[in-house]
């Protein structure tokens, strides 16, 4: 019994100490968020030190004309959720479009793939993208060739 009141007492201590170390941590600003993401994305997308520059200036811009929305509906006292997503996802939507014009077309749909989109696109054996509805047709060209 009392090696659990002990663990109890270790448990809520250690837990009480995150929480406050969590309170602490100041809100990542636009640009620390577009920085994280630029380094994900150069990974990811193996961008070239030309497309790091466009995607880091793309995000950066974005994300702070999207903190700035958000802050301005705060102050008017907006509260709904749905608002809220509504500006983010008119946000992504403008990185969407933007991603487009810099990356090359296989990392845009491995881009798309990675943001929950790009449903459509399959990758092949080859390990590059295609659309499922030409896969299909390469699937069946090849089986009426045997």
């Amino acid at each position: 019994m009392d090696k659990l009141y002990k663990f109890l007492f270790c448990a809520l201590f250690s837990m009480s100490a995150v929480v406050a170390l969590a309170q602490e941590q100041p809100e990542k600003s636009p640009e620390q968020i577009a920085a994280t993401e630029v380094e994900h994305w150069e990974s990811l997308l193996e961008l070239t030190p030309s497309q790091t520059f466009y995607v880091d200036s793309i995000l950066t811009h974005n994300y702070k004309c999207m903190f700035e929305d958000i802050e301005r509906m705060r102050g008017m006292g907006m509260q709904s959720p749905d608002t809220y997503r509504a500006v983010q996802g008119k946000w992504v939507e403008k990185n969407v479009v933007a991603m487009k014009e810099v990356l090359e077309e296989q990392q845009y749909i491995a881009y798309l793939k990675a943001i929950g989109r790009g449903k459509e696109y399959k990758k092949g054996k080859d390990g590059l993208y295609y659309k499922k509805e030409d896969l299909a047709k390469q699937k069946d060209q090849s089986k009426s060739k045997k």
